[in-house]
């Protein structure tokens, strides 16, 4: 008989992983039996990647390895080839836990708790069985009593593997009815993004822009900050008492900002750039122009007379309370921070206020309210229905 060559190089990245299995890799004498072995330790290193991490997946194939080929006690591996690819490598999880492994969890090293908790299940049964067993039949001898022990306990856990597999079926079912349900609404989301791509802008009026083109977005949030801006500058610019006074500052810096940003942008296409580009500046302007007036708001209102009270406030508390001057300066400082914030809030809500248009003055009752309506004319794509049956067609569409 021929010997067999023994080959005792590792694959370059994988000695720690074959370490513990080198004389089995020094027996596999042919290289296609090779490329399998490492093409599987490979995948395999990329699967346990995926749960315990790149750099911890080596150590524990190396550690399954190792077990595995303890639990051979002592017997010689007949094919190392068929040996690694079929009991070495593969994860035997013995639960329903993706990191058990042998009854050890792979990211831990210690005992898997859901093993443990599936072992004391079978004995729970086992101890059920037994008790049952010694309460119905209590003349049997030991022999025949351990016979129909074992066959309980055989058709309970038929019983519940078949209680499993209804369980796994109805699960089936269901996930398959949620597959469907999940591929119905990406159809319809599929179908709303492509009507919502088709749709015009609702401002100018260019085709397929998803409802408003880049320059028009660009356009209205500008003005959506200059609007912002203008808010925070009347906020600031004095007493918020007088609802008449704050829209009269409101519209005056909001024509001040507009004025600015219109300035900026005529100059822009005078110039001749690109109305993309014009709405970009223009954003970009307005953005830069609501950070500096909320700046300019928060320096004033950090030196209002509210604020500095505060600060003295919190300060006087924190010296006590920390029995120092820098955490108490810092805490002093936070609070001084959140009360101009708050007061900038608040000011804020009396501006928003003052830019609501006033309500309509109460009507009376329902006879003065009537007539009101009564007296308004009809538009004349309205059709007055002539006979009783128009009329309750009419209320019943309505």
């Amino acid at each position: 008989m021929k010997p067999i060559r023994l080959r005792w190089s590792l694959p370059r990245g994988l000695e720690q992983v074959l370490d513990p299995v080198r004389l089995e890799w020094a027996r596999i004498g042919h290289a296609g039996g090779r490329t399998r072995v490492r093409v599987a330790l490979k995948a395999e290193m990329r699967r346990l990647a995926g749960i315990v991490g790149s750099a911890q997946a080596p150590v524990v194939l190396a550690e399954r390895l190792e077990r595995r080929l303890g639990a051979q006690h002592g017997e010689r591996v007949r094919e190392p080839v068929g040996w690694l690819l079929s009991r070495g490598l593969p994860q035997r999880a013995e639960c329903y836990a993706t990191a058990c492994d042998d009854q050890v969890r792979m990211d831990t090293g210690l005992v898997c708790p859901s093993c443990e908790l599936l072992i004391g299940d079978r004995r729970a049964l086992r101890h059920q069985v037994v008790q049952a067993v010694a309460a119905e039949l209590p003349c049997l001898a030991s022999a025949e009593a351990r016979a129909e022990v074992e066959r309980r306990l055989s058709r309970a856990i038929a019983l519940q593997a078949a209680r499993d597999a209804v369980r796994r079926e109805h699960a089936a079912v269901e996930r398959a009815h949620r597959e469907v349900a999940w591929a119905q609404q990406r159809e319809e989301l599929a179908s709303a993004k492509a009507q919502l791509a088709a749709r015009a802008c609702v401002e100018c009026g260019v085709p397929e822009a998803g409802g408003l083109c880049l320059v028009c977005s660009q356009n209205r949030t500008a003005r959506e900050a200059v609007e912002q801006a203008a808010q925070v500058a009347a906020a600031v610019s004095g007493p918020v008492k007088d609802l008449g006074a704050v829209a009269g500052r409101l519209a005056a810096c909001r024509v001040l900002l507009e004025g600015e940003v219109d300035r900026v942008t005529g100059r822009l296409r005078r110039e001749g750039m690109p109305e993309a580009a014009v709405a970009w500046e223009k954003r970009t302007l307005a953005e830069e122009l609501l950070r500096a007036e909320r700046a300019r708001a928060m320096d004033a209102l950090l030196d209002s007379v509210e604020a500095l009270a505060e600060a003295e406030r919190v300060f006087a508390i924190e010296r006590v309370r920390r029995g120092g001057e820098v955490g108490a300066r810092a805490a002093a400082e936070q609070a001084r921070q959140r009360c101009a914030e708050l007061l900038l809030a608040q000011r804020l809500g009396r501006v928003r206020v003052a830019e609501r248009p006033s309500a309509t003055d109460e009507v009376g009752g329902w006879r003065q309210r009537l007539v009101e309506l009564a007296a308004r004319p009809l538009d004349e794509q309205i059709r007055v229905p002539q006979l009783a049956g128009e009329c309750r067609e009419a209320v019943s569409a309505a």
